[in-house]
């Protein structure tokens, strides 16, 4: 029965901790998104996802950094306790590489655009742990008993496309996209790549707590069975 409970409380950690990841992030990045772009519109999709963490330039600078400092603690937090609630390989590899990205959010929220080299640095770990996660979640999604959804898959293959767009865009020379043509800014495709995958993550993680609910109510409805049959 103890054994139970501790799944139980890890199960809950997972859940609360993902959501509680997606909600900062969400309010804290939308937030500073809106009073950046001054009104709701398409055009935000064009301003880099980075450069509302900038203090010179982003009044809501403070917002946006402190943000990913307590949402990448909150899915680094889930992380460690999804490593310890599924013991197979692959969901250690995936909670592993969950916990580089969490880490790599922190270090984006204390590193940001300012200190430019370190914060490119940390984004580049970023993108690449990012894309790697959804590689295992890919896979996982196969295997039996996985708790991945349809719409897990479906964020993953978003996340994915939208990860292998930046490094085809990716300039190894600065660990930094090349900065876009100031005669065509309609055609830049980088920042709505970025927001795609920031955007494919935050609702990933919505899922990811979800589905975690939904496993705990049937573990708890078969535990109850049990316990009347007996």
């Amino acid at each position: 029965m103890t054994n139970r409970v501790r799944n139980y409380d890890l199960h809950l950690v997972i859940v609360f901790m993902s959501l509680a990841a997606a909600v900062i992030c969400s309010l804290g990045v939308g937030s500073a998104l809106v009073v950046q772009a001054d009104s709701i519109n398409l055009d935000m999709l064009m301003i880099r996802p980075d450069t509302l963490g900038n203090y010179m330039n982003s009044s809501f600078a403070v917002v946006f950094n402190l943000s990913l400092l307590a949402g990448g603690s909150c899915f680094l937090l889930a992380m460690v306790a999804l490593f310890n609630t599924y013991p197979d390989l692959l969901s250690r590899y995936l909670a592993i590489i969950g916990g580089v990205v969490g880490i790599s959010i922190v270090l984006m929220g204390v590193f940001p655009i300012n200190f430019l080299d370190l914060h490119r640095k940390v984004s580049t770990l970023y993108l690449f742990s990012a894309i790697l996660l959804h590689c295992v979640c890919f896979v996982d999604y196969f295997k039996p008993g996985s708790t991945m959804t349809k719409r897990m898959l479906t964020l993953t293959i978003i996340s994915l496309c939208s990860g292998l767009l930046l490094l085809t865009l990716f300039n190894w020379e600065l660990l930094d996209f090349t900065a876009c043509s100031v005669d065509f800014p309609q055609y830049c495709i980088v920042s709505p790549a970025m927001w795609s995958l920031t955007q494919a993550n935050i609702l990933w993680c919505i899922c990811l707590g979800l589905s975690l609910r939904t496993t705990i109510k049937t573990q708890q409805i078969n535990n109850y069975q049990l316990l009347q049959s007996h």
